[in-house]
């Protein structure tokens, strides 16, 4: 069962305190995973920490170490690790040099403020998809305390090492909380129509359609035998664009958590670049959660202040 062991909540920065689904969710998951959990709170470099005295700086900061240090004694008396840190600066670069820094296997951070179909993401989340060399919970609100269904979304190739280690990653963790959550698991891959025949129409391109569906079908299922997905698997296989038909999947079967990857650094060939990723979480109104190949290198340096 894949657990994680690190992880890094961003409990408040200068948009407000942590929310508490986002809070109760973090510590839930740290519980069973017997995970240390670390909150972060940020002050943004350009704004209220700039406009302000020293001395109601000092005060502030104060305030918010305080709350920090408030729902860490929370989690210690429900038996959990729990430390705290606090830095001034762009927000996503001192996630990141936090994850750099102790070596985070999750961050998890709120998505709250984005409703899908549309909702807007901010840039601090964006940044951290594409750049955060670790996992990255978008958790949104949740009407129950756990997830019904949860839908892992991959791409099998065998021929593509890099591809194949992350759709591993994507299975093991979506088994994983579906085995957590005591969840629905559902697994979907998207194809697209390319490499129809020159001139092909009717039924030339309905047999072409067929026959590639049959291979992209055989890819997929040989890929899943080595996973256990029960007696009735929930397999989906949808052609169009990824964004736009994950999205619709995960609203049509009422999905609560989305896994996926994403692809960010040159030279890595992968089934999710940064774009489709955050496509799938402007549109969806479920938490996803992300994860990057392996050897995946962070383009923020982690000594540059």
């Amino acid at each position: 069962m894949k657990r994680f062991r690190d992880v890094l909540l961003v409990a408040g920065m200068d948009d407000g305190p942590v929310p508490r689904h986002l809070f109760d969710r973090a510590l839930q998951l740290a519980r069973r995973n017997e995970a240390k959990l670390t909150l972060i709170d940020i002050g943004h470099e350009s704004g209220l920490f700039r406009e302000i005295l020293p001395e109601m700086l000092e005060a502030i900061r104060r305030e918010r170490r305080h709350s920090l240090n408030r729902l860490a004694g929370i989690a210690q008396e429900q038996g959990v690790e729990a430390e705290t840190a606090f830095a001034v600066g762009k927000p996503f670069l001192e996630i990141i040099r936090e994850v750099q820094r102790s070596e985070n296997d999750l961050v998890m951070i709120d998505g709250g403020h984005a409703t899908g179909a549309g909702g807007v993401i901010d840039s601090t989340t964006m940044h951290l998809m594409r750049k955060c060399p670790c996992a990255i919970w978008v958790v949104r609100p949740h009407a129950v305390s756990r997830y019904t269904r949860v839908l892992a979304a991959i791409d099998p190739d065998a021929a593509d090492p890099e591809k194949h280690s992350l759709n591993r990653e994507i299975m093991e963790l979506a088994i994983s909380m579906a085995k957590l959550e005591r969840s629905e698991l559902h697994v979907a891959h998207v194809w697209e129509l390319h490499g129809m025949p020159a001139g092909g129409c009717g039924e030339v391109w309905k047999q072409w359609e067929v026959t590639t569906r049959s291979k992209i079908k055989r890819r997929l299922y040989e890929f899943l035998a080595d996973y256990d997905l029960g007696p009735e698997p929930q397999v989906h296989l949808v052609v169009g664009r990824a964004a736009v038909a994950i999205s619709e999947l995960a609203s049509e079967e009422q999905i609560d958590l989305l896994v996926m990857g994403t692809v960010c650094r040159t030279g890595i060939r992968g089934f999710f670049i940064g774009n489709t990723a955050e496509g799938v979480l402007q549109r969806v109104g479920c938490s996803l959660l992300t994860v990057k190949p392996e050897g995946f290198v962070s383009p923020i340096d982690q000594e540059t202040r």
